[in-house]
């Protein structure tokens, strides 16, 4: 299990970082949310084009951030080829966070080994602790920089099952939630007794997002070519946002062929879209999906930049989500 830690400016704890997430003077912040990419040294030329299209997309959407939500490597020699990725985006300028998947740990690096390289750049977002990526609650500051207008929750949701007799993958663990329950409080008593808009990346989808769909009682926007590989056992996690009532949205990686967005229960449950090439199971064009935030709202606009026809990167999928109906709608142009 990984560590839990805050990074705060206005809470001061013992973590410290030179990058710092703040919206802009038109209140926007842009987030890239890249997963899978399963890079493979021996794959050297599908891992070429993974590289050469993060290097693009960034070019292309400006992002404030990259989030990494899990299986970035998945072969040995892990080492080269976590540089090549995250130097790609360190070129860029742009601050990244580093979240792993069930796969990451597989080969020739340890949690410890991983965590050393990821705090290494100077525009990483994780922090460390006894050597292992934490838990985080990254703040967002307000335009004017005086006030944390948002967060970002970036949780380890851990690899596979450690119950003997429970098969499958592993969980948000209780220890987290309670982390989690506490940050979310500190911060409802910093905001006025409000909760403060919330955003939360992990690796495995939760149970509810099956359950969403199973349900049909709110449209699913996107693609389901898959069922949800889902952890069986339900730790709960959405049981405690619904009760804090922060978080807005979570965002996924984990099963390669969905990229679907759906409500459930007034929160909005998001796959990202597979953002590697031909060394690993995928039947979707690579490509990411982008989430942009605005200051003072809890509505956020989110779309999937793909790479197909000659990659002039086409969009698709583009929606809003209404927080206050709890419902996405579709937006006709993109902006």
């Amino acid at each position: 299990m990984r560590r839990v830690v805050l990074l705060l400016v206005s809470m001061l704890v013992f973590v410290s970082t030179s990058a710092q997430l703040r919206f802009d003077e038109r209140g926007e912040l842009k987030i890239v949310q890249f997963t899978d990419a399963h890079l493979r040294q021996d794959r050297e030329d599908q891992a070429q084009k993974t590289l050469e299209r993060l290097r693009w997309i960034i070019e292309l959407e400006r992002p404030d951030v990259v989030v990494f939500t899990g299986d970035v490597v998945s072969y040995k020699h892990a080492a080269l080829a976590w540089r090549k990725v995250l130097d790609t985006v360190a070129r860029e300028g742009v601050s990244f966070v580093v979240l792993l998947g069930n796969h990451d740990l597989e080969f020739d690096l340890t949690a410890e080994d991983i965590a050393t390289i990821v705090t290494s750049y100077p525009g990483s977002l994780n922090s460390a602790s006894q050597g292992v990526l934490d838990d985080m609650a990254i703040e967002v500051l307000s335009s004017d920089g005086e006030r944390v207008a948002a967060l970002l929750y970036c949780l380890d949701s851990n690899d596979y099952s450690i119950i003997d007799g429970v098969k499958g993958y592993g969980w948000i663990e209780h220890e987290q939630i309670a982390w989690y329950r506490d940050i979310s409080s500190r911060y409802r008593a910093i905001n006025g007794g409000e909760p403060l808009p919330s955003y939360a990346f992990f690796h495995i989808p939760l149970p509810e997002y099956g359950e969403a769909v199973a349900l049909g009682q709110s449209k699913l926007y996107g693609l389901r070519r898959e069922k949800e590989c889902a952890p069986e056992l339900n730790s709960g996690m959405f049981h405690s946002m619904l009760e804090m009532g922060d978080v807005v949205a979570t965002f996924v990686g984990h099963d390669h062929d969905n990229n679907y967005a759906i409500a459930h229960h007034g929160i909005a449950l998001v796959y990202g879209h597979f953002s590697g090439d031909d060394t690993v199971y995928n039947n979707l064009y690579s490509g990411v999906r982008v989430i942009r935030l605005y200051e003072g709202e809890r509505d956020f606009e989110t779309w999937v930049r793909d790479y197909r026809r000659n990659h002039r990167g086409e969009y698709r999928d583009h929606l809003r989500f209404n927080a206050r109906k709890g419902r996405f709608v579709e937006v006709s142009e993109h902006k």
